[in-house]
This record gives C-alpha cells, sequence and structure tokens, in this order.
C-alpha cells in the first residue's frame, strides 16, 4: 500500500467523516517508517511506541481539547479491560490500513458490520476495476443487501443497484446473448460467482414479490433470469385483463403490492430510451413461451384494450378493431376512437419512439383512425343523399361531404404504408363504404340534379366565381387595390379542394400566415389544357380547329414560356411565368432579382397529376397528394418570407377522381363507338365538332361550360364512369363530379406584429377536477381534465403522469394526450392508471400527482396526494 492510499485513507477519516481523534493500530508495526511522510494537514500525528497512554489522555483532553491527531499504535489493540482509552475510543474515528480495511475506508464505509460482510467478498474486491465501480455506487448507510446489490451494479456496469436498474441491465446483456429464457446472462452467473445472488433474490421479494425458495434464498439454487422474467411479465399482463387466467395460476404473483410494483417496474423498463428494446426481445420469448397467442384469441377488445405487454396483443387489438368498425354504430365508433388513442399513447405504438416497429403501428392506427371517420360520416348520412339542386349539392361537398374524400385519402396512404396484410379485410369494407355507397349516393345525387337543372347549359352557381373569370374576379382586383405590391398565384396540376383544405390547415397552424378556403366552379371538361388556359388573363378562349389546343386571345397557352408571354401581354411586361422547381431553386436573393419589376407572378406546380395521370404511377395517386399538400406548404412559406410577398392565391387547374380497387364493367360507360368529329378522346371526356346526342353521355358545349367563343362541344360519360380503360383508369378528371370541378382558391397572406402575436399557438390546460387526492390501492384511476377544446390556435398534449415522494417517482409513469375537439367537458375528461412501487407508504408524508409534458420534460401541474392504503394481498 503506498503513501497516497494512505493518506486518502486518512484525510476520509478526518475530513469527510469529521473525527477529531483517530486510532491506527498497526501490529507489528509495518507503517512506523512511514508516518514522517504522511504529512497530514492541521493533523498531529502521535506515535505512541512508549507514551504513557495516561498522559496522552490528559493532553487530548484537557491541554489540546480541540486539536486533529493520529494517534498510531505499532502493537495489537489491546483488550477493553486492559485500555485506558477506551472511553476516548468511543467517539473517534478508526483506521486501518490493511488492503480490507483500505477498502472499506476508501468506500466510504462506515458501519463495522460491513467491513465483516466486506471480507466475505475477496473474489470481487480482487479487481480494482470492480472496486472503482463500486466507490461510484455506495453509500455510507447501506446495509449489506444494499452493499451486495452495489456490487451486482458494478458487475453490470449499471448506474445504480436498484432491482429495476440491474434487470434492465441484465435484460439488455440477454438479448445481446441471445440468451432466451433458458440460459441467464453472463454477469448473472458472474454474480452467483462473488456470492451475490442471494441478496438480489431478496430484494426481488421484497419489492416484486418474487416467490423465491430456501435455496435461491441461501445461494444453493441459482436464481433463473428466464422464470423471473416470465413471472414478472405474466403479472403484468393478468394486470392488464383484471384477472388470473387458470393457464397464468402457477406464473403470476398473486400479492398485490407486487403487483403495483411489477406494473411500475414494467412501465418504467418500457419508457426508458436505453432499455427498451430489451423488452421487446424478453416479451417476445415470454410471449412465445406462454402461446399467449392462442391464449388471447377468445379475448373482447374490451379486456386486451390496456394490455402493452405482448406485441402480439397489438396485432390481435388491430385485428379486432378491423373487424369491428365496419359493423358498429357511431357511438361505437367512438369508443374504439378512444381504443386507438389509448394505444397511440401505449408501448407498442408510442409516439416517443421512432424505431420502424413503432411508425409501423402507427401507420396502422392512423389507417384504423381514418376509417373511423369515413364510417362516422356515413352514419351521419345513413339515408344518403338528397339535396334539392346542385347549389345546395355543391355547398354541401365544400363544407362537409369533401371529408369523405379527405377520410378516404387517409387510410389508403396509411394502409399502403404498412405494408402488412391485418388490414385486409378492412381495406375491402373501406372500398365498399366509399366507392360503392359514397360515390354511388353522391353520383346519383348530382346527376339527378344536373339533369333536371340541365346545368351544363348554365354551367354557374349563386356566389361562387367560375374559373374562366378568375384573373377577372380575383386576380385584377387585388392588383388594382394594392399596385405596389406584387401577387403571386401558385397552380397545382390536379391539386383538389379537399386537399387544399388541409393545407390551410397546415398553414394555419404557423404564427406568421393565416390562409383562407374558398372555391371556384371549375371548366368544364375539367382537364389541364382548358383548366390552365382558363385562369391566365383573357379576352376570349377558344380552341385551335380540329385541335384540344386552347388559344388565349388566338395565341398559345402550350407549357410554361407561352404562358409566362401571355401573362406579359396582359399587364404590359410587369407579370411572369416559372414553374415551382424554379422558385424552389432560388436564394433568397436569386428569387427577389427574378421577379424584380414583377407585379405578378404565376408559379406552376405539378405533383399530383405529373404521377397520377400515368399508368405506371398513377396508384401513387394519394402519396402524390401528401407531397403536393407538403411541397405547398414550404413553397408558400418561402415565397413569403424570402420573396418579400404579402399575398399568394393557390388554385388549380382541375381536381380528380380515383380509387384503390380495380374497375370493372360496371364502372364503364355502355359506348362503344367515338362517334364521327371527335379529335381527343380520353376516359372521361371526349372533344369534338357536331356531336350528336347519346343517353348515356352527357353532351354539352364549352362555350356554356368555359366560356369559350367556338363550338367546340364534349362528351362526358355520366356520374363517375369511364370511356374505357386503356392507359390506367382509377385517376381520372376532365368530368363534372364535385371532386373534378370543385376548384380550391386558398388565400394565403403574411402576418406581423401584433397579428403574428394574435396567431400564437400553445397547447391545451390540464387539470385534475378534483384539488385533494386520496390513494387508498396500490393501484388506483385518476382523472384529468382538458380545459379547452383543441384548434387551430390550440394544440394537443401529451403528458408524463406519476407520483413523486420529493425527486423520486414512486408509481408507474403513464402516458396520456390531450386532444378533443369537442366542446363537452365531460368528452374532454380523461383518466390514468397509476401503480404504487414499493411499501412503506405514509399517509403523513408528503406525496404529489406530477404533470409534465412529455416532449418538453416539463413540471406542467402538481397535486397532493394522500396515500392511505388498506392491508390487502389479494390480486384483484
Amino acid at each position: 500500500m503506498n503513501i497516497r492510499q494512505l493518506k486518502s485513507g486518512l484525510q476520509q477519516a478526518f475530513i469527510t467523516d469529521g473525527h477529531r481523534l483517530v486510532f491506527w493500530y498497526d501490529d507489528p508495526g509495518h507503517f512506523a517508517d512511514a508516518l514522517e511522510e504522511l504529512a497530514l494537514e492541521d493533523v498531529q500525528i502521535l506515535n505512541m511506541a512508549g507514551e504513557s497512554t495516561f498522559g496522552i489522555k490528559q493532553r487530548l483532553e484537557l491541554e489540546e481539547p480541540g486539536t486533529p491527531t493520529l494517534l498510531y499504535f505499532p502493537y495489537a489493540e489491546p483488550a477493553p479491560e486492559e485500555d485506558w482509552l477506551l472511553d476516548i475510543k468511543l467517539y473517534s474515528g478508526r483506521f486501518y490500513a490493511d488492503q480490507l480495511s483500505m477498502i472499506f475506508n476508501e468506500l466510504g464505509l462506515t458501519r463495522h458490520v460491513l467491513r465483516e460482510h466486506l471480507s466475505k467478498r475477496q473474489a470481487f474486491l480482487g479487481s480494482r476495476k470492480r472496486v472503482e465501480a463500486l466507490k461510484r455506487l455506495v453509500s455510507p448507510e447501506m446495509d449489506e443487501d444494499g452493499l451486495d446489490l452495489a456490487m451486482c451494479a458494478a458487475v453490470v456496469g449499471a448506474t445504480a443497484g436498484d432491482i429495476a436498474t440491474l434487470l434492465f441491465h441484465l435484460a439488455d446483456e440477454a438479448m445481446a446473448e441471445e440468451t432466451g429464457l433458458e440460459g441467464n446472462p453472463s454477469s448473472l452467473e458472474e454474480m452467483a460467482k462473488y456470492a451475490l445472488v442471494p441478496s438480489l433474490v431478496r430484494a426481488l421479494q421484497l419489492e416484486v414479490g418474487y416467490p423465491a425458495t430456501q435455496a435461491e434464498l441461501s445461494g444453493e439454487a441459482e436464481l433463473s433470469f428466464g422464470q423471473l422474467m416470465l413471472r414478472l411479465l405474466t403479472t403484468g399482463y393478468c394486470e392488464s385483463i383484471s384477472e388470473i387466467p387458470d393457464w397464468a395460476q402457477s406464473h403470476a404473483i398473486a400479492s398485490v403490492n407486487a403487483r403495483a410494483s411489477s406494473r411500475a417496474l414494467m412501465s418504467r423498463w418500457r419508457d426508458s430510451s436505453s432499455f427498451y428494446p430489451a423488452f421487446d426481445v424478453v416479451s417476445s420469448w415470454v410471449a412465445e413461451a406462454l402461446r399467449i397467442e392462442d391464449k388471447i384469441r377468445d379475448l373482447s377488445l374490451e379486456q386486451l384494450a390496456n394490455v402493452s405487454t405482448f406485441e402480439v396483443v397489438e396485432k390481435q387489438v388491430i385485428a379486432d378493431l378491423c373487424l369491428a368498425i365496419p359493423k358498429v354504430d357511431i357511438r361505437a365508433l367512438e369508443t374504439l376512437r378512444g381504443i386507438i388513442a389509448g394505444r397511440l399513447d401505449g408501448y407498442w405504438a408510442s409516439r416517443h419512439k421512432n424505431d420502424e416497429r413503432r411508425s409501423r403501428y402507427r401507420k396502422l392506427y392512423a389507417a384504423l383512425d381514418a376509417a373511423i371517420d369515413l364510417f362516422s360520416l356515413r352514419h351521419q348520412h345513413l339515408n344518403g343523399f338528397h339535396y334539392e339542386n346542385v347549389e345546395t349539392l355543391y355547398h354541401a361537398y365544400c363544407s362537409e361531404l369533401y371529408r369523405f374524400d379527405t377520410a378516404y385519402r387517409h387510410y389508403a396512404v396509411a394502409s399502403d404504408s404498412t405494408g402488412v396484410e391485418l388490414l385486409k379485410k378492412l381495406d375491402e369494407a373501406v372500398e365498399r363504404c366509399y366507392d360503392e355507397w359514397f360515390l354511388g349516393q353522391l353520383t346519383r345525387n348530382w346527376s339527378e340534379r344536373i339533369e333536371a337543372e340541365e346545368r351544363l347549359h348554365n354551367w354557374q352557381l349563386p356566389r361562387i366565381p367560375n374559373q374562366q373569370h378568375f384573373f377577372r374576379d380575383v386576380v385584377r382586383p387585388h392588383l388594382d387595390a394594392h399596385r405596389k405590391k406584387r401577387l403571386v398565384v401558385i397552380i397545382s396540376d390536379a391539386f383538389r379542394y379537399e386537399a387544399a383544405e388541409e393545407l390551410r390547415e397546415r398553414i394555419n397552424a404557423k404564427r406568421y400566415s393565416e390562409a383562407t378556403l374558398s372555391s371556384q366552379l371549375g371548366v368544364v371538361p375539367s382537364y389541364t389544357t382548358l383548366g390552365m388556359a382558363s385562369l391566365l388573363p383573357h379576352r376570349e378562349l377558344s380552341y385551335q380547329p380540329g385541335s384540344d389546343s386552347v388559344l388565349v386571345d388566338g395565341k398559345s397557352s402550350q407549357g410554361t414560356e407561352n404562358r409566362s408571354q401571355r401573362l406579359s401581354d396582359a399587364l404590359s411586361g410587369q407579370a411572369m411565368a416559372v414553374t415551382a422547381e424554379e422558385v424552389k431553386s432560388w436564394s433568397r436573393d436569386q428569387g427577389r432579382e427574378a421577379i424584380k419589376g414583377m407585379q405578378l407572378v404565376y408559379v406552376y406546380h405539378n405533383v399530383v397529376d405529373a404521377r397520377g395521370d400515368t399508368a405506371s404511377t398513377e396508384s401513387e395517386t394519394f402519396a402524390a397528394v401528401e407531397d403536393a399538400i407538403e411541397e405547398l406548404d414550404i413553397l408558400t412559406r418561402k415565397i413569403l418570407m424570402h420573396l418579400n410577398i404579402n399575398t399568394v392565391l393557390v388554385t388549380a387547374d382541375h381536381g380528380f377522381l380515383f380509387q384503390r380497387s380495380k374497375l370493372d364493367a360496371t364502372d364503364r360507360t355502355s359506348l362503344s363507338e367515338k362517334p364521327a368529329g371527335v379529335f381527343k378522346s380520353k376516359k372521361r371526356y371526349v372533344l369534338g365538332t357536331n356531336l350528336p346526342d347519346n343517353s348515356s353521355v352527357w353532351h354539352g358545349h364549352t362555350s356554356a361550360t368555359a366560356g369559350t367563343t367556338c363550338d367546340t362541344e364534349f362528351w362526358i360519360p355520366k356520374g363517375a364512369h369511364r370511356f374505357h380503360f386503356v392507359g390506367g383508369a382509377r385517376f381520372v378528371h376532365g368530368g363534372v363530379m364535385p371532386q373534378e370541378v370543385a376548384v380550391p382558391l386558398l388565400t394565403v397572406k403574411q402576418l406581423r406584429g401584433q397579428k403574428a402575436e394574435k396567431r400564437t399557438r400553445r397547447k391545451v390546460d390540464v387539470i385534475s377536477p378534483k384539488a385533494s387526492l386520496k390513494m387508498v390501492n396500490n393501484i388506483q384511476r385518476f382523472e384529468l381534465l382538458q380545459t379547452e377544446a383543441v384548434s387551430e390556435q390550440l394544440k394537443p398534449i401529451t403528458l408524463a403522469v406519476a407520483i413523486f415522494e420529493g425527486t423520486e417517482a414512486v408509481s408507474s409513469e403513464e402516458t396520456v394526450t390531450f386532444d378533443s375537439t369537442s366542446d363537452n367537458m365531460n368528452e374532454r375528461m380523461k383518466s390514468v392508471r397509476l401503480s404504487l412501487s414499493g411499501t412503506g407508504f405514509d399517509r403523513k408524508h408528503d406525496y404529489f400527482l406530477v404533470l409534465r409534458d412529455k416532449d418538453l420534460g416539463t413540471e406542467l401541474e402538481r397535486y397532493r396526494v394522500v396515500i392511505d392504503l388498506a392491508f390487502t394481498d389479494d390480486f384483484f
């Protein structure tokens, strides 16, 4: 042992432990020659060789009562009856210089009973690395078991010796070593070698009710990590379903205290960002060993709703939801939505974990939630659509019925992205609901009104601007009113009304912009060439004879270059057209330079039509809509912020119809041959001159439906039918269905100053409706109230909820999201179920229910909780 170690140990006794007098017996005086080298600051060192103990006693007590002194005895300690310094020794410190004693001192231990216990752990202390690790884990007040658990922590490389942390590390090691339930992780074998396992077993017995055998407690039998996991996870499962099935009787831990502690431990494990992957693996081992998949088959959805123990339960819940959603009434659908919300706050689909498994489950639940939206809408219109005229039906579509299309799109995007078979049955039900029921009902009512009112001969609606008057009625007034301010118009090909509503919501979620949505009545046929031309400034629109090329004031409107020229002609060189790709590539300075001197800029964006109107990619239509919404959100923001623009208009040339399922003969009109005079034939329209009437089509003139000055005529298949399926047919446009002709007009304005401040978004508040809380059971529910409805300015919040004593959680931590948009306070109430961890709760101590923002980790509210547990040892 070197001088540095001696000095360190003595400084511990004088400075850390605060002793004035320290006794050091060194038989047979090995360190007598080293005393001069010690040189302890402010401490006198007395070599007691040959000294009078009575004289030293008088000196220390009467002459030098405040002087720190080391008394070194180069001989063995005398028997108490022969020790003249015994009374002084009783209030003084002791120092030992043998290896074990030095480690004892180095660890900062003070209880001498631990010195004897440490002597039994020589095998563990043989490694300096383990001793150094142990130094960071011990505390002076530890007992023998606590010291052993600290040694266990040193073995596994843990930062603490509590049961939860030790188990998490052992599970992590078991996963890495692929032990399964039959083998033990190597660290557990090492603990056994150092005789540490009995203390671990006693701690498990105390904290989680582990039914230890006498052989395990004595160290004669090894602790099986697999059996321990089997018991803990089975207990967690049984607690979640509120019963112990016959098959689980031999595994579940029945004590109510243990059940609560086990649940809290499992919750902490699953919530750990470092150790949750090990839970995934261990739970899969246990699930396979128990054959859980077979055992849950007959359990109801309600029974499984709170189970987080096994992944196979997640799959069963999703399968049950798929079967239930198409069959239940609207009230039950909201109950199912609540189950989905709970699963998203749960483990396997957690929003706060971003691995591939959780991402897939979140997508599955997004699909289920969208399916609930779709079927809820159907329940609200069980008798179909019976609007009295085109005008009311058009307004109904723009105010509510578009939600059918949004729900269907959301379902399709989420379902297609999962790549699993779980949704197959629901896919079929969704297709029937959307295609057969919604489109069928909408087509029937819309077609009846279109024909009864001969609307194609008078293609206009009160208070709805026609698309061909866009420049005259929308753009020109803005330019006249704001002569010194530029206007940017984004035209997104095939960007339909329901997608524009979602874009509006995204833009309004931001602080510095505000969007309002209206519509235009699109030109017919609703296709790109005519739609794009109608949006340009013009005195007249016409078709080039024998062609589908649309002329603007006698000149071509095809392509960005020609459109830019038409704009420039109309505004004396102060207008231009560019593509969205060009705008995206501009830096701030490049963009401002490019539009210098311009009063009006048209930006052409093509994402939806580019993929949807191509046979090889038409299946990606809805994914393209998602991309278009994202791009337009970013594009409008860039134009407003970087190009110093105050207003951006977002519109489209037309919308579209799309269905995921393959079409059959019933989706095709009976028309077999094209008539003479046709110069363009597409799936949803035919253009020509001198077209005959036909009972299976709508026959009209572009002069009535688009304001052209020529005699071009069209045929459109009635309802949502197609003329033919060549080149793809699931994505179509050109007809007069609301999805095709309700063209969005989104006005986006930049906000500054107080207007921007007023749009600052915050999260909703959540409180406990009871100011005084009391916990009388180890597992208990607490009610929490979302004080206000979620809106454009009030965002949802996800809370982490637990009970704390000081800074330590003494319960499970549960996650719950508050996102209700209801004005009904009762519908904004949620409950959270907490399990106490451990025992010894005192009703007079201060415990608090703490609500924290899960995303930020910040505390929001805390409420005092009285914990007054009645004695019980039943499982339920």
